[in-house]
C-alpha cells in the first residue's frame, strides 16, 4: 500500500529568520544583540535594516515630567509614554536625560520630533539635534536668537532642515530661513508667504508660527501643518517641505476651538472641544487633496472622575486614530486616560512631580545620518 506523502514545511533562511526577528525589537535591545556575534552585527548595521527597523517601531506621545529628585535638586524628563498595553501600567520610555550637576542642563524645551531626531535648546538659548537613540548630538549655533517652527527631511535631496523665523521689529518685516543641518551650512532667506494667503493670516505667519499657534505641526504629505485662528477667520497654514513655500487649508466648517492636529493613520485629524467643555469631537480629513473633512469620534469627557480636574484649565490631546484622549490640568500631578467613548482607563498620578504631554511624537531610530559622523 503506498504511503501518503507527508506535508512539506518551508524553511526560511537562517538570516531572513534573525532579520524578521531583529527588526522588531526596540532600539535599545537591538544594540545588546549586535554583540552576539559578528553576522547579527553587519545585518543590523545595514542602511536597508536600520530603516525597515525604524518604520516598524511605534510612534509614541512625549510627556514631560518635572519633580524634585532631592532636596536641593530638580530635574526635568522627557519620556515617550507607551499606552499600548494594559492601561493600568503604562510605561515610561526614557527618551533625554540631561547632566543634573550643572543648572545649565536643568531645564530644556522641545522644539521638533522628527525620524527619531529631536531639536531642543537650553536654557541659554543655545540649540542642538540630537538621537536620542545613539545619544549623538551636533549643536546649531546659527539658530541662537531664532524661532524655530518645525525640522522636516526634504525629500528631493534627503536633507534634514529647519524651518525657522528671524526676530526682527516690526514683526511683519520678520523673514523665515531654512537651514540644513549639517557642517559649514549657512541660513537661506525665503522670506513671507505669497500672495495666495490671506492677509489676516500672514500677519499671523510673520508673528512666528509657534508663538501664534502654541501647538507643535504636524507632518504628513510631505507637509507641516498648523492651526491658525485670528479674528477674520481660522486656517490650516501648510508649508510644502518639497518646494518650500507656504499656502493655507479650510479646517472643518464647525464654530468653537480647535485644539490639536494629529496624525490618524496618515491622515490628518483636528480635534475641537465644545464650549461646554464637555465633549471632544475628532474630524479627520478623508481627502486631503478636495479638503473633505468627516467627524470620525464624539468623545464625551467624564465629568465625575475629572471633578478635580475642573478646577483648574485643562487640555486634552487625542493619542490615537481609535479616539483615546489624555487630559492633563496645569495646576495637578496626574494625566487621566480616556477611550473614545470617554471611560477613564486610567489616571497617572506622581508625587512632587508635575506632567505634560508635549504635543510631539517620537519613533525611535538607529539610522545614521553623516551630520553625527566622528561622535
Amino acid at each position: 500500500m503506498p504511503q501518503s506523502p507527508c506535508a512539506v514545511i518551508p524553511v526560511l533562511p537562517d538570516e531572513l529568520v534573525v532579520w524578521e526577528i531583529l527588526v522588531r525589537l526596540p532600539a535599545k535591545a537591538l544594540l545588546r544583540c549586535r554583540a552576539v556575534c559578528g553576522s547579527w552585527r553587519r545585518l543590523t548595521s545595514d542602511a536597508d535594516f536600520l530603516l525597515a527597523h525604524h518604520r516598524r517601531q511605534t510612534s509614541l506621545p512625549l510627556v514631560f515630567f518635572r519633580g524634585q529628585i532631592s532636596v536641593h535638586v530638580v530635574g526635568d524628563a522627557l519620556d515617550a509614554f507607551d499606552l499600548r498595553g494594559d492601561p493600568a501600567t503604562a510605561e515610561r520610555r526614557p527618551i533625554l536625560r540631561l547632566p543634573l550637576h550643572d543648572f545649565l542642563f536643568r531645564q530644556y524645551k522641545v522644539y521638533a520630533s522628527c525620524d527619531g531626531l529631536l531639536l531642543f535648546s537650553l536654557c541659554n538659548r543655545s540649540f542642538y539635534i540630537c538621537n536620542p537613540a545613539t545619544r549623538q548630538r551636533n549643536a546649531l549655533p546659527s539658530l541662537i536668537g531664532t524661532n524655530v517652527a518645525g525640522l522636516y527631511q526634504h525629500s528631493p535631496s534627503g536633507e534634514y532642515r529647519i524651518l525657522h523665523r528671524r526676530r526682527r521689529y516690526p514683526e511683519l518685516n520678520s523673514a523665515y530661513y531654512i537651514l540644513t543641518v549639517g557642517p559649514y551650512a549657512k541660513p537661506r532667506c525665503i522670506g513671507l508667504p505669497a500672495a495666495t494667503v490671506s492677509a489676516s493670516i500672514k500677519q499671523y505667519i510673520a508673528a512666528g508660527l509657534l508663538f501664534v499657534c502654541g501647538h507643535p505641526p504636524v507632518l504628513l504629505h510631505s507637509c507641516l501643518h498648523w492651526i491658525v485662528y485670528s479674528s477674520q477667520e481660522n486656517a490650516l497654514v501648510v508649508f510644502d517641505t518639497v518646494s518650500e513655500s507656504f499656502r493655507c487649508m479650510s479646517p472643518p466648517t464647525e464654530n468653537g476651538q480647535w485644539q490639536h492636529l494629529l496624525d490618524m493613520d496618515g491622515a490628518l485629524g483636528i480635534s475641537h472641544m465644545d464650549e461646554s467643555k464637555v465633549m471632544v469631537k475628532l474630524w479627520v480629513l478623508q481627502d486631503y487633496k478636495t479638503e473633505v473633512w468627516s467627524l470620525k469620534h464624539q468623545i464625551e469627557l467624564p465629568m465625575v472622575e475629572l471633578s478635580v480636574a475642573m478646577k483648574c484649565s485643562f487640555e486634552v490631546l487625542v493619542v490615537s486614530e481609535k479616539g483615546d484622549v489624555l487630559i492633563y490640568c496645569s495646576s495637578f500631578c496626574h494625566i487621566f486616560h480616556c477611550d473614545s467613548t470617554g471611560k477613564l482607563l486610567h489616571k497617572f498620578q506622581w508625587d512632587r512631580m508635575l506632567s505634560m504631554p508635549t504635543g510631539y511624537w517620537f519613533k525611535e531610530s538607529l539610522v545614521r545620518h553623516a551630520f553625527f559622523q566622528g561622535q
